[in-house]
């Protein structure tokens, strides 16, 4: 779905990701600023926050302590693994197959490919992420403004947004607190912020 920015697309994310109590959020340190926001959410509901360094000066991850932290996970638990595809901090590029790795493990992966795709192929055929933050601003420049959330089929069933509003509403009670029904054809759309309209887009892959 389209977004204000990368950072509307990351903030979906975080604020419906279902973190509680004993849950991970595990990312790289040379994150975006808007995926180390995420662990504000996290910490709210009880989650663990862990950071994987990186060793100088070549400023690339310890994978020493990716795979200690990645056996980590809880099978149980919700388990949320981010990291840049390419570093906003130093222009590194980062392992894709790290996706399936973290998978594999029980992991969510939201990768972050704002610094990624303007210059390079990301091919969701190959790499199935759970969550794909995108900058179109970053890939055409100025005034466009606009961001893009891409997210699997099965991993947006787990999103929950802790509010709601515009037109994905069918009906609210003011009768009962918290009672209210998403339109039933548009219940992949539970995410906007607002009514459609001509920007709003949902785009899903297997």
């Amino acid at each position: 779905m389209f977004t204000p920015n990368a950072t509307g697309a990351l903030r979906l994310v975080g604020e419906a990701y279902p973190f509680e109590k004993g849950d991970r959020y595990l990312l790289t340190v040379d994150n975006h600023n808007s995926v180390n926001g995420i662990r504000v959410f996290a910490e709210s509901k009880g989650s663990s926050v862990s950071y994987i360094p990186m060793i100088s000066p070549e400023l690339r991850v310890d994978e020493e302590k990716l795979e200690f932290y990645l056996d980590q996970a809880r099978p149980e638990r919700n388990n949320l693994f981010a990291y840049p595809a390419q570093s906003n901090f130093s222009g590194v590029q980062h392992p894709l197959d790290w996706i399936e790795k973290a998978r594999k493990k029980n992991w969510d992966v939201l990768l972050d490919s704002a610094a990624f795709v303007p210059t390079n192929r990301l091919d969701l055929s190959q790499w199935h992420p759970d969550f794909v933050s995108i900058s179109f601003y970053k890939i055409f420049g100025y005034p466009t403004g606009l961001g893009c959330l891409i997210v699997r089929k099965d991993a947006l069933n787990k999103l929950k947004r802790p509010w709601f509003s515009g037109g994905t509403i069918s009906i609210v009670s003011v009768q009962k607190e918290n009672w209210y029904c998403f339109i039933r054809a548009l219940k992949h759309l539970r995410l906007l912020k607002t009514a459609l309209s001509i920007i709003s887009a949902y785009l899903p892959w297997k």
